[in-house]
């Protein structure tokens, strides 16, 4: 409620549910002899064995304080911390720039083929950049709204239908990449750390990449097509092809920092696709990262200080982590996901994860933060797929794929979908209906191509 309706920033939220729940010793501590309890029982006595009375050795506040902070060592946070400042490289050399106009540029001979361009733009960057607002609004929306003004759009002229179509293809190509990669949107760990305490899965960056790649790829190919067909755009393409080199001359040429950047990016991507192989944690790679960036003069340290973007989605990250795992812990997780379950019983393991997939995606009409969407919902619809027998890696890559793919259905329901409907190129309305009809062809892409091959894969 307070995400959805308090004039706060997220993290001072999370900071007071954090404190209020260390001072109510709401957490669950862990005594002396490593038995995990309600926090407000530390210090109290009961009946052990033989007759005899014990007390609970722990300390009720230090140990609920030890809780709170716990989530600021988990892995998933400096993942994704580590991420936004590779991202802030990317974006300070002016790299991520010059790829998504070397793409325009390449490709911009006709509707189809911009529309493309910016889609291979949001997967270029979609690894590095963990925010997909950071991403979506920050460097390929500049280039989107400079490519819709060379076409001789009045930004001031009301709908549009070729601004509407290139606003269109952006904000969803955001989207879809975003559910390609575990480092596409900072809620994307969340889903991954929970399905593994859940089910017992590995389901980190080569896994998520793996089950992504066919349904995900697919539907960004079709993206542009099917855009096409609903807003049928007529484009003037005598000022886009100045308008490109100019922008491009004024990056000049490519700088020894660019190319520092472009060495430790593929040492990322060959380390990380290579994990099996080299024994190296994806976060452990994210971190040594940010070190080379800084020992090369990519970055200084005191931009890492400065980037305020990595410092608030962390802290509020890894307080998420915190509640997500404590919800599990007390068992709350399990009532709701019971709950859920007792709906379908009867209904097969297929059916069940169709059905929880469907819903969780549909859900998102009632959330205008995707991140919000993953932390209130992730972990009670696993839960529910554990109790139904769900098959673990089948509802995983589901839930993974629809926690950014649903963000298609509404016009405000993530910062980057935001500010590409804001521009007005399409009326809200026509936004919720030609939303409406990507995500209907998103989900039978999944339940066709995507069944296929996760059934080639042996995930069910």
């Amino acid at each position: 409620m307070g995400l959805l309706t308090a004039d706060y920033n997220m993290s001072v939220i999370l900071a007071v549910a954090l404190l209020v729940l260390t001072l109510t010793k709401s957490f669950m501590c862990t005594t002396t002899n490593g038995r995990l309890i309600e926090c407000d029982k530390c210090k109290t006595t009961y009946l052990g064995e033989g007759g005899h009375w014990h007390e609970y050795k722990c300390d009720p506040i230090g140990g609920s304080f030890d809780v709170a902070i716990s989530g600021f060592s988990n892995k998933v946070a400096w993942l994704v911390f580590c991420a936004f400042h590779i991202g802030k490289a990317v974006d300070k050399t002016g790299f991520g720039k010059r790829v998504s106009l070397a793409l325009v540029k390449a490709m911009g001979r006709s509707a189809l083929g911009l529309g493309y361009a910016v889609c291979l733009a949001e997967l270029a960057l979609a690894p590095f950049i963990p925010s997909n607002t950071a991403r979506g609004g920050g460097i390929v929306y500049p280039i989107v709204e400079s490519v819709i003004a060379s076409l001789g759009v009045d930004p001031q002229g009301g709908e549009s239908a070729v601004g509407g179509f290139l606003s269109l293809i952006g904000s969803s190509a955001n989207l879809i990449s975003s559910s390609l990669f575990v480092t596409g949107m900072a809620g994307n760990p969340l889903v991954a750390s929970k399905a593994a305490s859940i089910f017992g899965i590995e389901f980190g960056f080569t896994e998520w990449i793996l089950g992504a790649s066919m349904p995900a790829l697919l539907s960004m190919f079709m993206l542009p097509p099917i855009t096409h067909i609903l807003l049928r755009p007529k484009l003037d393409f005598r000022q886009l092809t100045y308008s490109i080199h100019q922008q491009s001359h004024s990056l000049g040429s490519i700088s020894k920092e660019e190319y520092r950047l472009c060495g430790t990016l593929l040492t990322c991507l060959t380390l990380w696709v290579g994990t099996s192989y080299f024994s190296i944690d994806a976060t452990v790679v994210a971190y040594m990262a940010i070190v080379m960036l800084i020992l090369l003069n990519v970055l200084s340290w005191d931009e890492v200080i400065k980037n305020h973007k990595a410092w608030d989605t962390f802290f509020w990250l890894a307080s998420f982590i915190v509640l997500a795992e404590q919800l599990t812990a007390l068992g709350v997780t399990n009532w709701i996901g019971n709950s859920l379950s007792r709906s379908l019983q009867g209904a097969s393991p297929l059916l069940s994860t169709i059905s929880l997939s469907l819903v969780y995606f549909f859900s998102m009409y009632l959330f205008s933060s995707i991140s919000s969407h993953v932390v209130a919902f992730v972990g009670p619809f696993f839960t529910a797929g554990h109790v139904l027998g769900c098959p673990p890696m089948l509802l995983a890559i589901l839930v993974a794929l629809f926690s950014s793919m649903a963000g298609i259905l509404t016009p405000f329901s993530t910062g980057s979908v935001a500010i590409y409907a804001s521009q007005g190129y399409i009326s809200q309305p026509k936004w919720f209906f030609y939303g409406l009809i990507l995500s209907l062809a998103l989900l039978i892409i999944t339940f066709t191509v995507g069944l296929i091959w996760w059934k080639l894969l042996g995930w069910y």
